[in-house]
């Protein structure tokens, strides 16, 4: 059964230092589900493109209010939710609008 349930997994780069924040939606890493439909739609690259984002690297500001979609507003309209696989998010960051109501986040429109 699917109930878009979004949690956040927490870990440390391969070298410990940074800390990475994967969203995971249903229990599955957004990563793998990109990953996924990237590699089913036959687009180049495609698989292991993407990794979480490392707010150290960033001034995303709080990540609650990043990932309902509060942060800065310097990247338009569209807010990274996740980076490149090298761990800056800036070259090939996944973007999603985010709208959030009382009782509902929703995440659409990625680019």
């Amino acid at each position: 059964m699917t109930s878009n349930e979004i949690r956040f997994e927490c870990r440390h780069r391969g070298d410990a230092s940074a800390l990475v924040l994967v969203p995971r939606i249903d229990g599955a890493p957004l990563t793998e589900l990109i990953d996924g439909f990237e590699i089913a739609a036959g687009m180049k690259p495609a698989g292991d493109t993407y990794d979480g984002l490392i707010p150290e690297f960033f001034r995303f500001g709080p990540m609650l209010d990043h990932f309902l979609g509060r942060s800065t507003n310097a990247m338009g309209p569209k807010t990274p939710v996740l980076g490149c696989e090298c761990g800056e998010w800036g070259c090939w960051p996944l973007m999603a609008r985010i709208t959030a109501t009382a009782d509902l986040v929703t995440w659409d429109a990625f680019e």
